[in-house]
């Protein structure tokens, strides 16, 4: 029994066994030295160098070269932008020079009116006033015997440029202030620095416009919140898209030559803006689009007819929508401006647009509505006689336009989509009659100033919050074209203030279009977008994977690495010492 339990240490022993009759003395040393020791004793890999120089190499090819490629090759390509300059820019606010002039005879007077007004520019939070004296010659002074020649005097002697202004004293005024169409504004012997700096800051320099749009919004009351709302920069490009609707055109034939009233009317009101956008005038023809179901109902009145149909303010916004289905806006490349002309079936006309209270809202017989950002239609009615015709003979209906009634509507509409209507009131002051189709000159001057402001203001926005985004998002790509637009729009902000501080409006204007275009186009590029949905996490994730079974060996190999080092060094100093 205890002969079987007895086992022969040899077959449960892992050292291997060396015959040393067969194996040379120097041959056993060498083959101990790889031999791996029993109980888990680690090898004696340090004793041979070409395991050493094999593990450093794999270490350089890996560490050195392997890791910095890998991180240059999935590295995120993104321009050098100047982040901070971009940053100031709102510490460096929009400062626009006016230079205006000011003729008084009385020296007395004169002056005190110069003192005054630069007291009450003094801290304004965008205009320098560049206040100046323009004296006539006496008898040059005496000889104007209307105040058109006295103004005519002043231009032949001050030369003026966009934005310029002049303020002329004439003696026999009804008001304290009379604007004209010009650069220039008639001022009474009475007329006291604070009555002219109420004209000034409200209707040439319209100041309460900058203020909705520069001021902190937390600081803005409902009506100037709303003001900001429906202002926006103006576009570089336009298409003014006009569109004669005839709703049954096998009933009523509609004459009018909508091409020709366009060049006649809209193409000289444009052309007097074209200095901040570029307008395209289009006309179309539109068939078989009424609209019955916004009709309220049908009233009397005392006219020939006896009878108009009411169409209710509430509806106005849907006539709108229903109207954008049918302009076909596939033919214009550019933001749009409509401006519809309905003319209604005589068996539905006159529209008559009535308000909310059910009270008319036009009293001179003008259905018209604005939409400030869309743009505007108007129901052009035919006429009680054309109307009286189509209904007693309903095959044989033809319908004349006049373009001296519709055009001067469309023109209006025109002023209150560029925001060139002045609807605030001031006791003592009035505005020269509008008897022109383009606008007024300082009213063109103050639509490419504010504008400009507009720009260089958005263009600023649009570039801090860009590069927010940049810096807080670090794997987005900034391509060479988007950092050269953003770089571009930057340097075009810092030209376009200068020049508004140097009194250069239509510089400032070119400088300012460039901006915005560039702080857009980088904006909304799309090559931003390449990476954004594989960040620096998603990328370890990826490759973690791959590397760490290569590493793990690397790190360990460092222990042997050390230690045969070490041993080196001791033999070393060893020999030494001997």
């Amino acid at each position: 029994m205890d002969n079987e339990e007895v086992v022969p240490m040899m077959e449960f022993s892992s050292e291997k066994v060396i015959n040393e009759a067969e194996v040379e003395p120097g041959e056993q040393q060498e083959e101990l030295s790889r031999t791996t020791i029993q109980n888990g004793k680690t090898s004696e890999l340090e004793d041979d160098p070409i395991p050493i120089y094999a593990t450093l190499a794999f270490i350089v090819v890996i560490i050195l070269i392997g890791v910095p490629m890998w991180w240059k090759t999935t590295e995120v390509y993104r321009v050098p932008l100047p982040y901070a300059e971009i940053d100031a820019l709102g510490e460096n606010p929009i400062r626009v020079t006016i230079r205006m002039g000011l003729f008084v005879k009385s020296k007395e007077r004169r002056d005190i009116l110069l003192f005054e007004l630069r007291k009450k520019f003094e801290h304004n939070f965008v205009f320098n006033l560049q206040l100046e004296d323009f004296s006539l010659d006496p008898s040059i002074a005496s000889s104007a015997k209307t105040p058109a020649a006295l103004e005519t005097a002043i231009f032949k002697r001050y030369s003026l440029g966009i934005g310029d202004f002049v303020l002329i004293e004439w003696g026999k005024l009804e008001d304290d202030v009379l604007v004209t169409s010009e650069r220039t504004a008639f001022i009474s012997e009475s007329a006291t620095s604070l009555k002219i700096y109420q004209v000034l800051s409200s209707w040439i320099l319209q100041e309460y416009k900058l203020k909705a749009m520069l001021g902190p919004k937390d600081m803005q009351t409902s009506k100037v919140r709303q003001l900001r709302l429906n202002t926006a920069p103006m576009q570089p490009n336009y298409d003014v898209l006009i569109s004669v609707f005839n709703p049954r055109p096998d009933k009523q034939k509609i004459h009018w030559n909508v091409r020709a009233a366009a060049e006649n009317y809209i193409v000289p009101f444009l052309t007097a803006m074209s200095a901040i956008a570029n307008f395209t005038v289009k006309t179309q023809w539109v068939y078989e689009v009424d609209i019955l179901q916004f009709l309220q109902e049908q009233l009397q009145d005392d006219t020939q007819l006896g009878r108009h149909y009411a169409v209710a303010e509430h509806s106005l916004p849907q006539i709108i929508t229903w109207f954008e289905k049918k302009l076909g806006n596939q033919i214009t490349d550019y933001p749009g401006i409509h401006l519809v002309v309905y003319v209604p079936e005589c068996e539905m006309a006159p529209l008559r647009i009535y308000r909310n209270d059910k009270v008319r809202a036009s009293a001179d017989n003008v259905e018209a509505f604005t939409s400030a950002k869309w743009g505007g239609i108007i129901f052009a009615n035919p006429s009680e006689d054309s109307i009286k015709k189509c209904l007693e003979d309903p095959d044989n209906s033809e319908v004349y336009v006049s373009a001296q009634d519709v055009m001067p509507v469309l023109l209006y509409q025109l002023r209150k989509i560029f925001d060139l209507e002045n609807n605030i009131p001031l006791l003592d002051c009035s505005l020269a009659p509008y008897n022109s189709i383009e606008p007024r000159i300082w009213e063109v001057d103050t639509f490419i100033r504010s504008n400009t402001i507009y720009r260089i203001h958005s263009a600023t926005l649009t570039l801090q919050s860009l590069i927010q985004l940049l810096g807080g998002i670090e794997y987005i790509v900034i391509n060479d074209e988007v950092g050269a637009a953003i770089k571009d729009a930057y340097a075009r902000i810092l030209l376009a203030k200068q020049y508004l501080l140097d009194n250069n409006s239509t510089e400032a204007a070119a400088q300012a279009e460039l901006a915005y275009v560039s702080a857009e186009r980088a904006f909304f590029d799309p090559s931003m977008l390449a990476l954004l949905y594989f960040p620096s996490e998603q990328k370890y994730a990826i490759y973690i994977p791959l590397f760490l079974p290569i590493m793990i060996p690397v790190i360990f190999s460092f222990g042997a690495i050390s230690r045969y080092l070490k041993k080196r060094f001791a033999k070393r100093d060893k020999k030494k010492t001997e």
